[in-house]
């Protein structure tokens, strides 16, 4: 991620688990109501997570910096 380009305002990432649930955690140092805590539980199959930042490069994006706003998963909730 540090490599993308300055000009870059919006990223997707796409992986598996455990990685994509431990960067995560990792760049979120806070979440909006109770979205990091439903990750620290279970980041299911399909899940996507949304972060926002303002940092000014994306080489300056660190550990913490980030809030993340929303967990969904793409396939619904099992019942």
């Amino acid at each position: 991620m540090h490599e993308v380009p300055a000009e870059v305002e919006t990223l997707l990432l796409v992986g598996h688990n455990p990685g994509l649930e431990e960067l995560v955690l990792d760049l979120a140092g806070d979440g909006l109501d109770d979205t990091l805590e439903r990750v620290h539980v279970k980041f299911p199959t399909s899940a996507i997570a949304v972060l926002t930042w303002r940092g000014t490069g994306w080489e300056a994006l660190l550990p913490g910096t980030a809030l993340l706003t929303a967990v969904t998963v793409a396939r619904g909730k099992k019942e």
